[in-house]
């Protein structure tokens, strides 16, 4: 198999796990934990950083390379797995809610180094392919942190169903450390990080998007659908 679909294939799998995690698993834990259906709908809240994301993809592609914010977001990913195993929802609520928000926002950084990856590293023959690895991945890495670690919930308990995640985490960091095809790209692109560091201005992109017409409220429409999509997972 092609090393760079294989590699695109894992971070896309890691990456789709905490979406199947929050959208699937968690509601159906947290409900036979006997917690109420209130607080229940307030983890849909956890995705927001997934909402702002906006606001930190430009320090991600202005500053340092795409695989230092792929490690960074990887081993921040399974350091709040090691902490949640160490939590129990039904007495810790309040500590798990703060964990897995801190998961969706590094979740969000390694969105944004993963696709900014994939762009760099994909000829355009091989976008097609590239694509497909992403939601094959992404559906993949999904489904396992969602119905299969479900199906053993009671089984392994909440513990173990962290530690595991937290060691598909750790392997896949040491996969893309000593991948040749990311250690080649860093090389490849060091030149144009410098020029980047002087161009790009954050804020004054920001600055420059809300400045035109109807951003505001489209900002507020896609907000809005963004948290009905995800509560809809609750009902």
């Amino acid at each position: 198999m092609n090393p760079k679909l294989l590699l695109l294939g894992l971070l896309y799998f890691v990456q789709g796990m905490p979406y199947g995690l929050q959208s699937s698993l968690l509601p159906i834990y947290l409900r036979t934990a006997g917690l109420s259906f209130t607080k229940i709908s307030l983890t849909k809240a956890l995705y927001f950083p997934w909402i702002l994301k906006v606001l930190w993809a430009p320090f991600v592609d202005q500053f340092g390379s795409k695989k230092k914010w792929l490690l960074l977001s990887m081993s921040g990913l399974a350091l709040t797995c090691l902490i949640s195993a160490t939590l129990s929802p039904e007495t810790n609520f309040a500590p798990v809610a703060l964990i897995l928000l801190l998961m969706n926002f590094w979740a969000s950084v390694q969105d944004i180094a993963v696709d900014g990856i994939a762009v760099q590293l994909l000829r355009s023959e091989e976008v097609g392919y590239g694509n497909t690895v992403q939601v094959v991945g992404y559906k993949l890495g999904s489904v396992l942190a969602g119905g299969g670690l479900l199906a053993v919930m009671d089984v392994v308990g909440w513990s173990f169903l962290f530690v595991f995640l937290s060691a598909i985490y750790c392997t896949v960091i040491l996969y893309s450390w000593g991948s040749p095809e990311l250690n080649m790209l860093s090389k490849i692109c060091s030149n144009e990080q410098k020029t980047k560091i002087s161009s790009l201005n954050p804020w004054r992109i920001l600055q420059e998007l809300l400045s035109v017409p109807g951003t505001l409220w489209t900002l507020i429409f896609v907000l809005v659908y963004k948290l009905g999509k995800y509560t809809k997972c609750i009902t």
